[in-house]
């Protein structure tokens, strides 16, 4: 069954804490949906699930299940646009008890989009 919501192309690389990942946004995605007729642009939800969609593969691949705890310092730069391709880069560092997940969001070699993401370990 296809996500409809789904953005997330794949994980390029991966270096030791640090990912990259590529995405597309296709220009009759339903995120696009009342947001906004006649200007549409991508609504801030869906950059943070596609963070996350790049996150919990990479956990996925090291067979880890992982919870979102918690969003701080996110902040919206620059709007993306129907068609635009997106790198996301991902570094993380872990502590005992989460992890916290730095990002960035690029479009056209722009940052649209920063922040933490904090991660805990599913047991």
């Amino acid at each position: 069954m296809e996500d409809h919501w789904q953005l997330l192309q794949g994980v390029l690389s991966k270096e030791q804490n640090q990912m990259e990942a590529q995405a597309f946004v296709p220009t009759d995605s339903l995120w696009f949906s009342g947001h906004f007729p006649g200007y549409p642009i991508l609504p801030g939800i869906a950059l943070i699930y596609l963070v996350w969609q790049a996150i919990v593969r990479d956990a996925g691949q090291r067979n880890e299940k992982i919870s979102l705890e918690s969003l701080k310092k996110v902040r919206f730069a620059k709007p993306v646009r129907p068609g635009e391709n997106l790198s996301v880069i991902v570094t993380g560092s872990q502590s005992v008890e989460e992890t916290l997940y730095s990002f960035k969001v690029i479009a056209r070699e722009i940052v649209v989009c920063t922040g933490l993401i904090v991660a805990k370990r599913k047991r």
